[in-house]
């Protein structure tokens, strides 16, 4: 019930660290991790699904360029860029997955990008509810960490785009 109950909440933008503490809180927090994450990606399908199919036609009528721009962006490496941004969650989970589902990006590797970018904040959050203290040394041993993740993915992506870039530009070779 509770999974259901957050699946809803994280589709509406209850945000995955209050579903991670008071899941761990009420059920320890190995079974709270699990039910968590598993609720949060559930509510990141569902809102991605409903977005798509209630608002992907209108928002690229009204924005054509922006959403072309962002769809553009986030389909080329969408794996990886969905791991980043989980990893570093600057900004709101539902914003992100409704955008996602707006402008169409492909499903399957913004959802599994999405769900393991979401394990390392969820398993620190599910710590602190299940009682875990968590000294603020760890905290930022743990930030730095996930930081050093992110910047590594994020130069990947630089390299690849670079390679990529570079290989267009080539020109053929004239028989």
């Amino acid at each position: 019930m509770l999974y259901l109950a957050l699946s809803v909440a994280t589709a509406l933008a209850l945000p995955r660290q209050i579903a991670a503490l008071s899941a761990s809180a009420l059920f320890g927090v190995t079974q709270g991790f699990l039910i968590a994450l598993l609720a949060t990606i559930t509510g990141c399908m569902m809102t991605f699904i409903a977005a798509k199919y209630l608002f992907s036609a209108k928002v690229a009528q009204k924005f054509p360029e922006k959403s072309q721009t962002i769809h553009q962006f986030l389909s080329e490496s969408t794996f990886t860029k969905a791991l980043i941004i989980r990893i570093l969650p600057l900004g709101s989970n539902f914003l992100t997955n409704v955008i996602a589902g707006a402008t169409n990006i492909p499903f399957k590797p913004y959802v599994l990008g999405s769900f393991i970018g979401f394990i390392p904040q969820m398993v620190i959050f599910s710590l602190a509810g299940g009682g875990a203290k968590l000294a603020e040394s760890h905290e930022q041993g743990a930030l730095l960490a996930l930081s050093g993740i992110a910047l590594l993915l994020i130069i990947s992506l630089v390299i690849k785009n670079k390679a990529k870039k570079k290989l267009s530009k080539a020109k053929p070779l004239s028989i």
